[in-house]
């Protein structure tokens, strides 16, 4: 399905449609953003599919979809994991340790930090292996730092040919627009078509 590539109300208007259609179906659903007057043909070749994961079940749900796109068609899969920025987890330090000594703040962090960065590795090495397991023959993985919307943006910006799989919450009201602000973000602006597997 097409999302307009406008800004402002004409896109909110008939972007509606498409999020609506979105939140109302159980199947993965690709969207594609609409050309605007004057511009370019857009490439449709693909070579990669990027897949944000965030360590959940939830995120995971994406990967039977990603693995039989990439198996039929050849695909590389990129898997993005953003991480927390170091400002972040200074405050989160700062907090905990707001009353300790010093030096306490500083060496809290460097340890969340090295932890986090463990974790996130080992994760994605674990689900490498298991697209690998599955068929897949190219896959990487891409830890970034920063708020996962902006990473995954970034991302597709630098690596043309892409297509995006990501999943979506099937709720209503503010708990949706919370949890799909990200999904919501990145088909605004990643300008690639994203694969959208809604759950829940």
């Amino acid at each position: 399905m097409s999302t307009h590539g406008r800004s402002g109300v004409t896109r909110w208007l008939m972007g509606s449609v498409t999020d609506r259609v979105l939140h109302a179906t159980k199947n993965p659903m690709l969207i594609v953003r609409g050309r605007s007057e004057g511009d370019p043909e857009p490439d449709t070749k693909l070579e990669t599919i990027i897949v944000p994961v965030d360590g959940s079940s939830l995120a995971e749900q994406v990967i039977p979809h990603v693995t039989a796109l990439a198996n039929a068609m050849e695909l590389k899969v990129t898997l993005l994991r953003a991480g927390a920025s170091e400002n972040e987890l200074q405050d989160i330090a700062g907090y905990q340790h707001a009353d300790g000594p010093p030096g306490m703040k500083f060496q809290h962090f460097e340890e969340m930090a090295k932890e986090a960065g463990n974790r996130a590795l080992d994760y994605l090495v674990g689900l490498e292996g298991s697209l690998r397991k599955h068929g897949v023959a190219s896959v990487e993985h891409r830890i970034e730092k920063g708020p996962a919307a902006d990473v995954i943006v970034d991302v597709a910006h630098e690596t043309p040919d892409n297509l995006v799989a990501m999943t979506t919450h099937g709720r209503s009201g503010p708990a949706r627009w919370t949890q799909d602000s990200v999904t919501g973000r990145v088909v605004s602006h990643s300008g690639d078509p994203v694969l959208v597997v809604r759950v829940g």
